[in-house]
């Protein structure tokens, strides 16, 4: 199993960081530790740097993240070949809702699909409420990507699929009506699997995600598509080599 989204630099394990991966690599097949902005790269970096073959990097810039998107940008293009992927990158509709900001996002995110093209990287998509028009920015563009925590309609998963792209579906599968309804039907050569650690807790009471709830995405997923969990971690870790080419 791989958990293609986690932010392992965020401020919740700082306490035990080196204890969580250690135990991580029992469980695991490795994790994309991501980040969403240009300190937190950083930081990726120097982590993936201790932990190579297990742990891998993804560098982005949120999009409503203001501050050093340049400092991001040159990040990336001087480290690319410690560089796994890039993201999380994309548009945010949801905390955004001004239309004029919307514009300056899809600004930054043309930056990165340019980027991503240049350097052969995958982009790893943020796209909270703006699925839509994070498909149409990619589509025809030579690049491959996963949407990572997707939460959009099942109809379009099924678009992005057919058009070649990733769907990363998170741990909320246990709480969200709409992704359950996705992860019951999208093809399973389009599966990803994450945590979006130290987010989306599955239990939803408070407490920090972490990486290896991968295993228990799997056996929902599993559950709603009637087969077996070992089905779906295969055709997810098959699907991470894929894309990321570990």
């Amino acid at each position: 199993m791989f958990d293609i989204h986690a932010h392992l630099c965020f401020e919740a394990f700082d306490q035990d960081r080196e204890q969580v991966v250690a135990s991580l690599r029992s469980r695991l097949a490795g994790v994309l530790v991501s980040s969403a902005r240009y300190d937190e790269g950083r930081r990726v970096l120097d982590l993936v740097q201790k932990h190579r073959g297990f742990l891998y990097a993804s560098l982005g810039h949120h999009p409503v993240e203001g501050d050093r998107l340049e400092d991001t940008l040159e990040l990336i293009t001087a480290h690319a070949g410690q560089v796994t992927a890039i993201g999380e990158v994309g548009l945010d509709y949801h905390w955004e809702t001004d239309p004029a900001k919307h514009e300056d996002q899809k600004q930054r995110f043309a930056r990165f699909i340019a980027l991503a093209e240049r350097l052969q990287k995958p982009l790893v998509i943020h796209s909270w409420d703006a699925e839509q028009d994070c498909f149409e920015m990619i589509r025809g563009r030579q690049v491959r990507a996963a949407f990572h925590c997707f939460t959009g309609k099942r109809d379009l998963a099924m678009e992005i699929a057919t058009a070649g792209f990733y769907i990363s579906l998170s741990t909320n599968v246990f709480f969200s009506k709409a992704i359950k309804k996705t992860a019951a039907s999208l093809p399973l050569d389009r599966l990803l699997l994450e945590t979006d650690s130290p987010f989306l807790d599955p239990d939803r009471i408070r407490k920090r995600n972490t990486p290896d709830n991968v295993l228990l995405s799997a056996k929902k997923i599993a559950e709603l598509r009637g087969i077996t969990p070992d089905e779906v971690a295969k055709a997810a870790w098959e699907n991470a080599k894929r894309l990321f080419r570990l």
